[in-house]
């Protein structure tokens, strides 16, 4: 029975710590993100390669239209279809009444056609990591219910039960 429960703990503690050693990064990250306000936005085309490739993911920090120069790289929703958010380089900023930019992919050989409003600017491009944004892309819907809440889920539960179903270890000098 004991070196059952021997290898059990061999097993369980350096999962454990694998466990730790990838979750506590990523809620650091995720807790950041969300005191600073910052957004994930994954890169699904080539347009800005090969500084964002495909598959990354872009961590967007909100930008106050004032602070937004030529070069800069920002998120904003396509003029065409407001419900797709583009990833450009700003090339320079358009004359006008209201402020508007014209931008373009890294990868593209000309200029987008349109011009974009500082309404649709929804932040800049601060870093990215690459493949991830695959990751993040794929993992939605059921598979997203899965990973992030139901296993969290099953695994407080299991450890629980675990726990109550352990005798009570009494320390045989305070007997």
């Amino acid at each position: 029975m004991q070196s059952t429960q021997r290898r059990r703990r061999d097993i369980v503690t350096p999962v454990a710590a694998l466990v730790v050693a990838l979750l506590l990064p990523l809620a650091i990250l995720l807790g950041t993100a969300f005191l600073f306000g910052w957004r994930f936005q994954p890169i699904e085309t080539n347009s800005m390669a090969p500084g964002y490739p495909a598959g990354s993911l872009a961590i967007v920090q909100p930008v106050e239209v004032g602070d937004i120069d030529s070069g800069m790289v920002i998120v904003f929703a396509d003029p065409q279809d407001p419900s797709r958010l583009i990833v450009h380089r700003v090339v320079k900023e358009l004359a006008g009444d209201s402020p508007a930019f014209k931008t373009k992919g890294d990868a593209n050989a000309a200029a987008d056609p349109f011009p974009v409003a500082a309404a649709l600017v929804r932040g800049k491009v601060t870093w990215a990591v690459e493949g991830l944004g695959s990751f993040v892309t794929s993992v939605r819907g059921a598979p997203a219910i899965a990973l992030l809440v139901v296993l969290p889920l099953v695994i407080l539960v299991v450890t629980e039960v675990r726990d109550r179903r352990r005798p009570a270890v009494t320390d045989p000098a305070t007997t």
